[in-house]
């Protein structure tokens, strides 16, 4: 995102799991949305700040009266970061003028805004997603004592996503890391928890248009 705008969303509006290309800044002006993502679903009403990373996947529910929300670049970050700023008008006022600034400002003078806590069973079958990579995502759900129905509507709901787009959304990002820090594609793949370096490569492509090697330098 290079450019400042105010996006104006319509209430109970629904925005699938979507990606941008450049770190940028939502600020909340008026109204409300849920925004799920592998990071979690946080609350995002005015004056919530969040700062998404190049690439970051999120899907957006908008409330009864919908959103007006500011979008600015922002430095880049390696993580989805979520604030309350003390002084939303402010901000804004600066990020029209300023937006570099405004990014450096609102890190250093927010409070932190964490996503609600999932239930017990959502968290346990997440970090068996993540440590047990060769297990049926169907035997997880069991193992956590629900449904793989149950366990697919809930997690679609909570990060906005099903169960395994979540744990292959969680392979690329880590990948992604990888990459980003110079690590060879196929070491990179298998680090991440991908079959082989062809898997990483169509996930990259599809996900951002880009090879490997692209996304290492971009």
């Amino acid at each position: 995102m290079k450019q400042i705008f105010e996006s104006t969303h319509s209430p109970s509006e629904r925005m699938p799991a979507h990606r941008h290309r450049d770190s940028y800044a939502a600020l909340v002006l008026d109204g409300n949305y849920a925004e799920a993502s592998i990071d979690g679903r946080f609350s995002c009403s005015p004056g919530v700040l969040t700062v998404h990373p190049p690439w970051h996947a999120h899907a957006d529910e908008f409330g009864a009266n919908g959103a007006i929300v500011l979008n600015f670049p922002m430095p880049v970050t390696d993580c989805l970061v979520s604030v309350r700023i003390p002084n939303p008008k402010a901000l804004a006022d600066l990020a029209l003028n300023c937006p570099v600034e405004a990014g450096h400002a609102a890190l250093e003078e927010a409070i932190c805004h964490p996503p609600a806590a999932p239930a017990a069973w959502l968290s346990r079958l997440v970090a068996l997603m993540c440590d047990e990579t060769g297990d049926d995502i169907t035997n997880l759900a069991r193992r956590c004592g629900v449904t793989p129905e149950h366990a697919s509507r809930a997690c679609r709901r909570w990060f906005g996503v099903s169960p395994s787009e979540l744990r292959r959304e969680g392979r690329l990002q880590r990948a992604m890391s990888l990459l980003q820090q110079g690590v060879p594609p196929s070491i990179a793949a298998v680090e991440a928890g991908l079959c082989d370096q062809p898997h990483l490569t169509r996930l990259l492509k599809r996900s951002t248009g880009m090879t490997p090697a692209k996304f290492a330098a971009y």
